[in-house]
């Protein structure tokens, strides 16, 4: 039997992965039939040396292969093989692909028994798994705090995983809140989100609408974005109100409660806004967030929307 797990998302890809290898080995306990060929590693000679293999207890094999698609003559050496040991067909040999990335399967999807895809969640159905991994938990969250949760982290799970799980323990069994958030995680500020208030500051729609696509096409929803944002645009309006009552540079992350770090980076940004100027497009993206979530609009008309106007 062959089996392809492919896609961006690492995390889910690995779980599924765990649960195969788990399984296999509830039922075949000696581990002699069980194989990983990591990147680097795959040797044709090798992998038919496994399959071909005599089992002293009779038990059915599980190869992991994880660098197929690296090596073009190493992956039809591979087909060439499996079709001629008919190992799609074989269930005494389980090979199990894993592709951590985009994969055009449509020219050997019938080169397999089974196929999976593990995209980036977003949207609904990354609000459905984190709730799910809460119940698993057993451990209760309220509704802005959830929120606010996905808002700071995103989709990168293994992150997500963790931070559930750190608060999981700090609450120790009690509902988690709005404030256990602002203690326990840091919000996911990546380069992109100071790049594309520049652009804001600057007028330079064309740049800060290529930024704010680039986030949609990689898999952010608009609801994160403008969460992002809007967490920024507070910390530089923070700053920007401190510098402007004589507070000294050395006391901004103190008074202000940010990571130095944040500090700095707003620090250089603050110089293209006026204060006035900071409110006004905060207060456009609560109007656009309110929009969104009684359905007057969609998420990246609306944005395009503030970024034409500024």
């Amino acid at each position: 039997m062959l089996i392809l797990l492919y896609g961006e998302d690492n995390y889910r890809l690995r779980q599924k992965l765990k649960e195969i290898k788990e399984s296999y080995q509830a039922k075949h306990k000696s581990g002699l039939s069980l194989a990983f060929f990591r990147e680097g590693e795959s040797d044709l000679d090798k992998i038919r040396e496994k399959v071909e293999a005599v089992s002293m207890f009779d038990e059915k094999k599980l190869i992991v292969l994880e660098d197929l698609f690296q090596n073009k003559d190493f992956q039809e050496n591979f087909f060439d093989y499996a079709k001629e040991r008919k190992l799609k067909d074989d269930e005494d040999v389980v090979i199990v692909v894993c592709h951590e990335d985009k994969l055009a399967v449509s020219r050997i999807k019938n080169k397999f028994s089974m196929i999976e895809e593990f995209s980036l969640l977003s949207g609904p159905a990354l609000t459905s798994w984190a709730k799910k991994e809460f119940k698993k938990n057993e451990a209760e969250i309220n509704s802005e705090a959830f929120k606010k949760l996905i808002a700071y982290v995103g989709n990168d799970l293994w992150r997500l995983s963790g931070e559930i799980n750190k608060l999981v323990n700090y609450r120790g069994g009690e509902e988690i809140k709005e404030e256990d958030i602002d203690l326990l995680v840091k919000a996911n500020l990546d380069a992109n989100i100071f790049k594309t208030l520049d652009a804001l500051a600057q007028r330079d729609k064309k740049t800060a609408l290529w930024l704010i696509h680039e986030h949609l096409e990689r898999g952010d929803n608009e609801m994160y974005l403008l969460s992002m944002l809007a967490y920024q645009l507070r910390n530089l309006i923070r700053l920007k109100d401190l510098i402007e009552r004589g507070e000294p540079y050395y006391s901004l992350a103190q008074k202000s409660g940010l990571h130095p770090y944040v500090v700095k980076k707003s620090s250089e940004q603050l110089r293209n806004f006026t204060l006035d100027d900071l409110k006004k497009i905060y207060r456009r993206l609560a109007e656009i967030d309110f929009k969104i979530k009684v359905g007057l609009t969609d998420g990246p008309t609306a944005i395009d929307l503030l970024v034409a106007e500024l």
